[in-house]
């Protein structure tokens, strides 16, 4: 199972990067665009989008790596038993929470695929597709707090708590 967790993992990330990429394309294609005199229509709207779309899509891979900031003000506190009962009870809640948003995005994802929504540039670009990959970065997200959850309620350090542990030290 952790084998294809990291694969999917990758995979989202992977994709994260390719729309981080896209922005700096885009950026890139629409200052060089204005030197020469060419417009490059809603360059900085497909920009907004492959960033709304890649920050999502990087939600999950990032918490995995324990590159989220957590705040550690009441867990730095509390030991064995306690901590993991409070981790357990808020990784529980922000998996529903994770779980909720993404069905949610699902949904507009849906809704806009079915009408047609477009944005209102010159380009028209299909709301769905930003929408779709908001969606599935949050499912990955709610999949990364459920294998935390997990790791937790069965005793063991979840992936994330490794790097935590290892900047608290130093």
């Amino acid at each position: 199972m952790r084998r294809s967790l990291d694969y999917l993992f990758k995979f989202s990330a992977g994709l994260a990067a390719v729309f981080l990429v896209a922005i700096a394309l885009l950026i890139l294609a629409s200052s060089l665009g204005r030197f020469i005199g060419i417009a490059v229509h809603d360059a900085n709207e497909l920009a907004g989008f492959s960033l709304a779309a890649g920050t999502f899509l990087a939600l999950g891979p990032a918490l995995r790596a324990g590159t989220h900031i957590r705040v550690l003000i009441v867990l730095s506190h509390l030991k064995g038993g306690l901590r993991r009962v409070i981790e357990t009870i808020t990784l529980a809640l922000a998996s529903f929470l994770g779980g909720y948003f993404a069905y949610w995005m699902a949904v507009l994802a849906e809704e806009s695929f079915s009408y047609g929504d477009t944005s209102p540039g010159v380009l028209a670009f299909p709301l769905w597709i930003p929408q779709a990959a908001m969606a599935f970065g949050l499912v990955v997200f709610t999949i990364a707090m459920l294998e935390a959850l997990f790791d937790v309620a069965r005793g063991r350090q979840p992936g994330f708590a490794t790097r935590e542990t290892s900047e608290l030290t130093e």
